[in-house]
C-alpha cells in the first residue's frame, strides 16, 4: 500500500462522506466499474469508464486496445491491460491524472443526465473510493481507527471537481468535452475527437418534457415534433428546467485532513498537486 510521496494524503471518517466500493451500492455508479453508463468515441462504443481508462494506456498497441474495449466486464478489461502495463504510454505517470478526468467528463457528458443526477446526490460531502488496497486512486480503512479512510483519493478528488463544475451555471458546457492535448492521444490509430452531446440532450429534453433550455436553439427538434404533439416548443431558462435538472447551490466541500484541531480550513476541490487545474 506505497504512495507516491509527492500526493498528499487525506483523511475522512465514514460518517461524514459518500463511499463507493461495490457498483450496486448507493454510490457504485460513481466507480469506473459502474455498468449503465455506455461511452463512444469516435463511434466505437465503449461499456465503460474504466475500460476507455485502460486503452489510453496503449494509444501505440490499437490490438491491445482492442483486447481491453472488447471485453465485457471491466474488471476483465482491467485485467486484461496488466500483462501490457510495463509498455504503457511513456509519460503515462504524468498524465494518468488528466486522462482520468477526461473520462470522467466523457461518462458525464454521454450520461447527463443520470451520472448527473448520482453526482447530485453526494450534495456537497467528500466523495471516497473505499478501497481495500489502492490508497492513490481510493482510500483505505485505518486498521487503528475502523471509522476512517486514509489515501489519496485521487479518484475522489475528481468526481468532487466534476460535481462542483456541473453545480455551477456553466454546466451544460460539459455537454462539450475536448480531446486532451496530448501526443498520440489516440483509440485504434485515430486522433480522438471532440465529444459533442448537445444535440443529443437537447432532443432527450424534448422527448421526455417538451421544454429545452433557452439558450440552445430548438430547430433541430422540429423534425421530432409528434402530429398530435404542441405546435410550439416551449421554451425555458436553464434555471428553470423542472425535476432532475435542478439542483441547489452547493458550497465547496470540507475535507478532513490530519491537521491538528483548531486549524482546519475549508479546501478547495481543486488540488494542484493532483493537477487539478
Amino acid at each position: 500500500m506505497e504512495v507516491q510521496s509527492k500526493y498528499q494524503e487525506r483523511i475522512y471518517k465514514y460518517s461524514e462522506v459518500c463511499v463507493f466500493r461495490k457498483t450496486k451500492e448507493l454510490f457504485g455508479g460513481l466507480s469506473n466499474m459502474a455498468s449503465g453508463f455506455p461511452i463512444k468515441i469516435n463511434g466505437k462504443h465503449i461499456l465503460t469508464s474504466e475500460a476507455l481508462y485502460q486503452a489510453c494506456r496503449f494509444p501505440h498497441l490499437p490490438d491491445v486496445q482492442k483486447k481491453i474495449i472488447n471485453e465485457k466486464s471491466p474488471m476483465t478489461a482491467k485485467m486484461v491491460s496488466k500483462p501490457f502495463r510495463n509498455n504503457s504510454r511513456p509519460d503515462w505517470d504524468n498524465v494518468r491524472i488528466d486522462i482520468m478526468y477526461w473520462c470522467l467528463k466523457v461518462k458525464l457528458a454521454q450520461n447527463f443526465i443520470t451520472f448527473g443526477q448520482l453526482l447530485e446526490t453526494t450534495f456537497d460531502k467528500p466523495i471516497v473510493e473505499d478501497s481495500s488496497k489502492d490508497a492513490f486512486w481510493g482510500a483505505v480503512q485505518d486498521k487503528k481507527n475502523p471509522s476512517e479512510l486514509k489515501g489519496v483519493n485521487a479518484l475522489g478528488r475528481l468526481l468532487m471537481k466534476l460535481r462542483q463544475e456541473y453545480n455551477s451555471a456553466n454546466r451544460f458546457h460539459l455537454l462539450f468535452v475536448e480531446p486532451l492535448s496530448l501526443p498520440n492521444f489516440l483509440i485504434f490509430d485515430e486522433q480522438i475527437q471532440v465529444v459533442d452531446e448537445r444535440q443529443s440532450f437537447i432532443e432527450n429534453l424534448y422527448k421526455h418534457w417538451r421544454v429545452t433550455p433557452i439558450n440552445l436553439s430548438p430547430n433541430i427538434l422540429k423534425k421530432d415534433i409528434p402530429k398530435n404533439g404542441p405546435t410550439k416548443i416551449e421554451e425555458l431558462s436553464v434555471n428553470e428546467i423542472p425535476s432532475i435538472l435542478a439542483e441547489p447551490e452547493t458550497k465547496i466541500e470540507t475535507i478532513k485532513s490530519t491537521k491538528p484541531k483548531g486549524k482546519k480550513k475549508r479546501e478547495k476541490v481543486k488540488q494542484p498537486e493532483l493537477g487539478l487545474t
